[in-house]
């Protein structure tokens, strides 16, 4: 039970992030690795705000 509320808190964390911040990250990453990773979420964080604007139309 306890690795579920970590992964529900991970996930409320990431909704955090903005585009803006996951770029910031993306610049200031060490390794190719931590660039992939920040490159993914930023691409979670587009696709969500295209379904709020297709949403709208």
């Amino acid at each position: 039970m306890e690795k579920i509320n970590q992964q529900s808190s991970l996930y409320k964390q990431f909704l955090r992030y903005s585009y803006e911040d996951l770029k910031e990250l993306f610049k200031k990453s060490k390794t190719k690795e931590e660039q992939d990773f920040y490159a993914a979420l930023s691409d979670l964080v587009l696709q969500r705000e295209q379904k709020k604007v297709i949403g709208k139309e």
